[in-house]
């Protein structure tokens, strides 16, 4: 049973007539009489009482009308969602992230794709960048939001921000007063990192600064969790260098100040897919992102103009 013998049923039933039905599907009468009758072998029941002059539908045949016309439907819904599917306008797609990445790109990123694939079931991971590095290579993700790490022919990247670091601390602080702070300034400070593990690409950043300063940084407190990190710079227990997105977030009583007296690092967030994926999802995803890293950038330089 197949769509043409169901839609020339149907067209049957509601003209009772081989010449108008004929010419409704663009067949000959022959063809549709062969239709009719392959289609009535198939189910076992004749769906139609023919008399040389009419045409009418049998008890089976008035029964069997209305499923006809569902599964017809049900067949071109199936059909267009396929090639919904093959536009990247359904389906499903999993996201991880680093935490830095809700005060910078994630949202934007997220609202947008939303809006333009309403249907497409997002689920969104934090990880590491090591973890997302495994996750891509093990095909448990499909995008990865994560700092320039990891190098790999099998993956794709694009850096879609690059902000310079700024130091963290309580807003009492006696350099809180200050607009910018020297690294000078900083040598004896108490700080909170994240695990070693964890801090991998803030340590890459910063560990030719600390030697060149002779800085060897007192870690009072690792702290895995941004949130919780900031809490704890809040209370006082120490300072921080983060991404200046997070200065974005004005909770737990810290202030953000510039560091000066080095060219300050700059932390990169960046996209990442497996090369050589042909999928739909993917690119709508990773051309929704450029285009809200395109705007932030844009925006930004607008800014630093004025």
């Amino acid at each position: 049973m197949d769509q043409k013998s169901l839609m020339s049923f149907v067209v049957l039933a509601e003209e009772l007539q081989f010449i108008r039905a004929a010419k409704r599907l663009n067949v000959t009468q022959s063809a549709l009489s062969q239709l009719i009758a392959r289609l009535e072998k198939e189910l076992g029941v004749e769906l139609f009482e023919r008399t040389k002059r009419s045409v009418r539908l049998s008890e089976c045949g008035h029964v069997f009308l209305p499923e006809a016309r569902r599964v017809i439907e049900d067949m071109a819904k199936a059909a267009e969602t396929a090639r919904r599917a093959a536009r990247g306008q359904v389906g499903k797609i999993a996201v991880a992230y680093v935490d830095a990445a809700p005060f910078s790109l994630l949202s934007p990123v997220i609202m947008q794709f939303r809006k333009a694939f309403p249907d497409v079931e997002m689920v969104l991971h934090e990880m590491t960048s090591t973890e997302q590095f495994e996750a891509l290579q093990n095909d448990h993700v499909d995008i990865g939001l994560l700092r320039p790490l990891y190098q790999a022919e099998w993956m794709r990247t694009i850096t879609l921000l690059e902000e310079p670091y700024v130091v963290a601390m309580h807003k009492e602080h006696e350099l809180a007063s200050l607009e910018e702070v020297h690294i000078r300034a900083l040598i004896k400070e108490k700080f909170l990192f994240t695990s070693k593990e964890k801090a991998k690409y803030i340590y890459s950043n910063w560990d030719a600064i600390f030697s060149r300063y002779g800085m060897l940084p007192i870690v009072v407190q690792e702290v895995n969790q941004l949130h919780a990190l900031l809490s704890l710079v809040g209370a006082g227990m120490g300072m921080a260098f983060l991404p200046l997105s997070v200065a974005q977030n004005n909770n737990h009583g810290v202030v953000y100040r510039s560091i000066s007296g080095i060219d300050t690092p700059c932390a990169r967030l960046n996209i990442a897919w497996r090369n050589g994926t042909h999928n739909a999802l993917i690119s709508n995803f990773v051309h929704t992102a450029k285009q809200v890293s395109a705007r932030m950038n844009r925006d930004k330089n607008i800014l630093a103009a004025h």
